[in-house]
């Protein structure tokens, strides 16, 4: 395990890690404070591996050459989520 599990949104952040909706309390597009171990998204097309959704450019999402890292970060992601589940 990395530092992921200790990493803590920004106060007023509401930007949903997991589907990348919400209100942020900046004006970065993507958490530029997301440890790596969480980044479930595609560096090359931002095609989300947490949910399955975006327009993978490669048209094989599961299986491109950029899948291997972000998927691997998938569990990373959930374990995060229900530890820092807000009420």
């Amino acid at each position: 395990m990395g530092g992921w599990e200790g990493f803590r949104q920004c106060p007023g952040c509401g930007f949903d890690l997991a589907t990348g909706d919400g209100e942020r309390s900046c004006s970065w597009g993507d958490c530029p404070y997301l440890p790596e171990a969480l980044d479930v998204y595609c560096p090359n097309c931002r095609f989300n591996f947490f949910t399955m959704e975006g327009n993978a450019q490669c048209g094989r999402p599961g299986v491109c050459e950029h899948s291997a890292e972000p998927r691997s970060h998938v569990e990373n992601l959930r374990l995060w989520l229900q530890a820092n589940a807000r009420a």
